[in-house]
């Protein structure tokens, strides 16, 4: 074979081995030592607008938006030592400077000069406008509290090798109010993308807010190197040059003590409560230095809960929802109250959703409410009474059927019980949801939907879910005594439900400036210490020579129709 033939054939190998790199790629890049472009090959004008002559030489980081430069080099250094990272989104400049998102992955080969060799695939699709979209459109979504904690719990049962690994910006709050907002956003992105770029399968990061991520990763990843990272980042957008305090904890599933069924429960537990910021239950400090005492008060929780469950060993308490124009009791929310008295209600209820067991003690109060019903029909005084289900609970189809039969002695009045879906921030399946709201309202039952204001789905929420009843957040009470904008949006908020035949609760009225606030934006009821602290007797809320609350005494009883 002569020379022509010989070159000939080996270029026709190059294209062939091309040809099958395309199949998965839309551009193919090799940089030297320095980052810099030695080959390319693909649609460079399409997508840069540039021509392969004009990108040869040129430092990759310069085809980046310049948050992502960071990132980008972070995505370099751990393919050294041959470790191929999963695709990661990147988002490079466009023709026109703009966003345009690249799935990126590559190889290091230190025999081949020390070179990268980087293969680059366009989103299947691209309906963005910013880069927070543009990075999600293009499928590298950092997760939230409650999909990280299925993630992670799933991730480690098949890689028990893999870390967990919690983060924390401390007093990020107050940084971040210092920061304009695009300082701020793009600082935010940074910090994703550089916990992406670092998870295993480059989708296990998330993002908590306060300044608090999780990270699973592969075991030898250099966590101390990730946060120095990070800390140069939050310094860069300081105004003052200073930065914050970053700190991290790590556990490896396999290293933990962490085993057999409790494993999931436990990671869940731990991710939820930092999330939550139990500063009191859990901390960065204990992890890394007394996880068997956290495994420990982790098992004394759940067995407390079950305990409670099982056994009934709480009792309820009624608080009154009232008429704002006329002071009249509407209705009555129970509360539960633990007859142990180790910590709050609500500690106890948060922990009881953390360890995946409050669709038990849902169920427990709804047939002790029940129960109550059936027992006392005239001291309920013709009102209804509601009952709180959790996010988690009402999204569960088995729940649902567990609990429909319990509602089979209300029958004939079952407007005597209604329901309030707390935590509607964390429910998973919006659809399943709704598919049991409506389950419930066919059977008679009203139903309410709690924490209206908190999170950013609220108003699709709104709109995906037929309620009866909102129940707007205390939050938004507190905001509307100070700020006229934030009274503007309340009234707003109460004005859309009527014009949806929804009524309006607002939570924590405290006085009665708040009440006449909330009557001038049109909500329908109140509830709060002006009106009545929780009792486990109703009938001092009804009866005229018991009187605990500034209630009008003789009012008409009114009904949810």
């Amino acid at each position: 074979m002569g020379n022509e033939s010989l070159i000939s054939s080996l270029r026709q190998e190059r294209d062939r081995f091309l040809a099958f790199a395309f199949c998965r790629a839309d551009l193919l890049l090799e940089l030297s030592e320095k980052h810099e472009i030695v080959f390319v090959s693909g649609a460079t004008q399409s997508i840069f607008g540039r021509s392969v002559k004009d990108l040869i030489g040129m430092p990759i980081g310069d085809l980046v938006l310049p948050h992502e430069e960071p990132v980008l080099k972070h995505l370099l250094s751990g393919m050294v030592g041959g470790v191929r990272p999963d695709p990661m989104n990147i988002d490079f400049k466009n023709k026109s400077g703009k966003a345009q998102p690249l799935s990126l992955t590559g190889y290091y080969v230190e025999d081949l000069e020390k070179h990268y060799f980087l293969s680059c695939k366009l989103p299947s699709t691209i309906a963005a406008t910013s880069p927070k979209t543009n990075r999600q459109a293009g499928g590298a979504v950092v997760h939230d509290r409650v999909s990280f904690g299925k993630t992670a719990t799933e991730h480690l049962k098949t890689n028990p090798d893999d870390k967990l690994t919690f983060i924390e910006l401390e007093n990020y709050d107050e940084f971040a109010k210092k920061l304009d907002n695009d300082t701020r956003e793009e600082l935010s992105e940074t910090i994703n993308s550089y916990l992406r770029a670092s998870s295993s399968e480059a989708n296990s990061a998330a993002s908590f807010g306060n300044g608090k991520y999780g990270l699973i990763s592969r075991p030898d990843l250099n966590i101390d190197k990730l946060t120095d990272e990070i800390s140069k980042q939050v310094k860069a957008a300081d105004p003052k040059g200073v930065g914050l305090k970053v700190e991290q904890a790590s556990i490896a599933l396999a290293d933990s003590g962490i085993s057999g069924g409790n494993a999931a429960q436990a990671l869940s537990f731990m991710i939820q409560q930092f999330a939550h910021d139990q500063s009191e239950n859990f901390s960065l400090e204990d992890l890394a230095h007394s996880l068997p005492e956290i495994l420990a008060r982790i098992k004394k929780t759940a067995e407390r809960i079950i305990r409670v469950t099982e056994g009934g060993d709480f009792m309820i308490v009624f608080q009154p929802i009232v008429d704002l124009k006329t002071r009249a009791i509407h209705h009555y929310e129970i509360l539960a109250r633990i007859n142990d008295e180790t910590g709050s209600p609500q500690e106890f209820i948060r922990s009881a959703e953390d360890l995946n067991l409050i669709k038990g003690f849902d169920l427990a109060i709804c047939r002790k409410a029940i129960k109550w019903i059936q027992n006392n029909p005239s001291k309920q005084f013709n009102r209804s009474i509601a009952i709180n289900l959790s996010a988690a609970s009402i999204g569960d189809p088995n729940f649902i059927k567990q609990l429909v039969p319990l509602l089979d002695p209300l029958k004939e009045t079952p407007e005597a019980l209604l329901f309030e879906i707390t935590e509607s921030t964390r429910i998973p399946d919006p659809v399943i949801a709704n598919e049991a709201m409506q389950t419930l309202r066919k059977l008679g039952h009203k139903v309410c939907l709690d924490d209206f204001g908190v999170g950013e789905a609220s108003l699709q929420y709104l709109r995906l879910f037929q309620v009866d009843v909102l129940k707007i957040d205390g939050s938004y009470v507190r905001d509307a005594l100070e700020d006229e904008t934030s009274a503007h949006i309340l009234k707003a908020i109460a004005d859309l439900c009527r014009k949806l035949n929804t009524q309006t609760v607002a939570e924590m009225v405290e006085d009665e400036e708040t009440t006449q606030l909330l009557i001038n934006c049109n909500v329908d009821f109140g509830q709060g210490y002006y009106f009545g602290r929780p009792c486990n007797d109703i009938s001092l809320f009804e009866e005229p020579d018991k009187p605990r609350t500034v209630i009008r005494r003789g009012e008409t009883t009114e009904t949810w129709s």
